[in-house]
């Protein structure tokens, strides 16, 4: 960690370094001046944490030092440390910025004490900035991953909708990336800088969806948590409908009726909602208000499933990598390409989040700098010989009967021969084949395993 610098600023030339002294042995770095304008001139220089200034020294005294440095250096905390201390001195240094307020003499574990808390709450609201401007990095279009015409399509609604305040409602599996999408909507939209709150309303009661969504005596719920920003809610098809009922004339008066303190608060939140849901049939049946779910989709956002969209696999791949090496202190550029068609191949019907699972799981087992197929779970293998043999999809320009007949017969036959590890007898007897049968296919189709 950074050592924490430290300016101390008093005319008493014994008290001031006698005090940097003992600060030097906390393990700051510290620097003195002996009056106003000398640590003003410091300051500009080194920009330290903390300053602790005297409140009367000439040329400039502390209460105008403390002036000078919140105007200029706002982020630089300020302890006024006095022998001549009055309750209007102290008002005042409050009021223009100063941290505390010290009156000699002190108590020297005291000072150490308010110091380190000082520094501490400095380090916490330094840290909250950081995590807010790589949030707004991670959160870029970048990081949607995809060069697919069906994600290019997200991408562009997303960009065309990012100012606005229309309710926008994502559909898609689990795992194709929901969540990240409502983040990039908010944190790429005017509301930046304002609250994203998300309830998944999938983990909660109904009775405790009601205090999550709308409040108690004891605690704010994300209504009030989100006002003037964002709410993304997962999972909106668990909603009960007599909560349906109440989010809705929210959305419609734009207001949270607080009963118990009998009052209303004005809302103005962007809403965003996902499901894995057809919310539009769930409307016929009933189970979901259709006056709520046409409030909800004035935008729609759909995300089609990986295995609709097979050429993003690779971009993903190498997006995980990079990632994923730095977080475990790998070196792993690339598969090989059995694992990659593997992975290409392979149904995932975790979507996204099951790819970054496997590559994770790769990427810890590998030894070398290539991810090879047998670091793969057995599960995966399993998994990937059943859709092997599924019945491929038609596409609109048609297929060549026999040829899909020939390829699906060899899949069986490669299938039967992995499971009986190539001996022809099992093989025929597992395929209901007389074994000279399954010998003369073996010679006539193409890529049989050889035996």
């Amino acid at each position: 960690m950074e050592t924490r610098k430290i300016l101390v600023a008093d005319d008493d030339h014994i008290e001031k370094e006698s005090l940097a002294t003992i600060l030097q042995r906390e393990g700051y770095e510290t620097i003195t001046a002996g009056d106003g304008k000398e640590a003003l001139e410091k300051i500009e220089s080194s920009l330290p944490d903390l300053v602790l200034t005297d409140l009367k020294m000439p040329y400039l005294n502390g209460l105008e030092l403390l002036t000078e440095i919140k105007s200029k250096y706002p982020d630089i905390e300020v302890i006024i440390i006095t022998g001549y201390a009055t309750v209007e001195s102290a008002i005042n240094a409050m009021k223009v910025g100063a941290i505390d307020y010290i009156s000699k003499p002190f108590n020297v574990e005291e000072v150490k004490i308010i110091i380190r808390k000082t520094l501490e709450q400095k380090g916490l609201r330094e840290e909250n900035v950081q995590l807010k401007k790589q949030l707004k990095e991670h959160y870029r279009f970048r990081n949607i991953i995809g060069s697919s015409h069906e994600i290019q399509e997200v991408i562009r609604i997303l960009k065309k909708v990012i100012n606005g305040m229309s309710p926008v409602m994502i559909t898609g599996e689990e795992g194709t990336g929901k969540e990240l999408l409502a983040k990039t909507l908010h944190f790429n939209s005017p509301r930046k800088d304002r609250p994203f709150v998300t309830l998944n309303c999938g983990a909660f009661e109904a009775e405790q969806l009601d205090e999550q969504i709308f409040g108690s005596p004891t605690g704010k719920g994300v209504l009030e948590q989100a006002n003037r920003g964002s709410l993304f809610m997962d999972e909106i098809e668990n909603l009960p409908l007599n909560l349906q009922v109440r989010l809705l004339e929210c959305m419609k008066d734009k207001e949270l009726k607080i009963p118990w303190k009998n009052k209303a608060v004005p809302l103005d939140i962007r809403f965003i909602t996902a499901t894995t849901e057809d919310l539009g049939r769930e409307t016929e049946t009933g189970r979901f208000r259709e006056d709520l779910y046409y409030r909800l989709t004035v935008i729609p956002i759909h995300i089609p499933p990986l295995r609709e969209r097979r050429e993003d696999i690779p971009l993903l791949i190498n997006h995980f990598l990079k990632t994923l090496n730095e977080e475990h202190g790998k070196n792993i550029h690339a598969l090989s390409s059995e694992a990659l068609d593997f992975l290409m191949k392979y149904n995932w019907q975790g979507n996204i989040t099951e790819l970054h699972n496997v590559i994770e799981r790769a990427v810890i087992l590998t030894e070398g700098n290539e991810i090879t197929l047998d670091v793969f779970p057995v599960r995966l293998n399993e998994v990937r010989e059943e859709e092997i043999l599924a019945i491929p999809k038609i596409p609109a320009a048609g297929i060549h009967l026999k040829e899909e007949v020939e390829k699906f017969e060899t899949k069986l036959i490669n299938h039967a021969l992995k499971r009986t590890n190539g001996v022809i007898t099992l093989a025929a007897e597992m395929l209901k084949l007389k074994r000279t049968t399954l010998v003369e296919k073996t010679k006539r189709l193409k890529d049989v395993i050889r035996v």
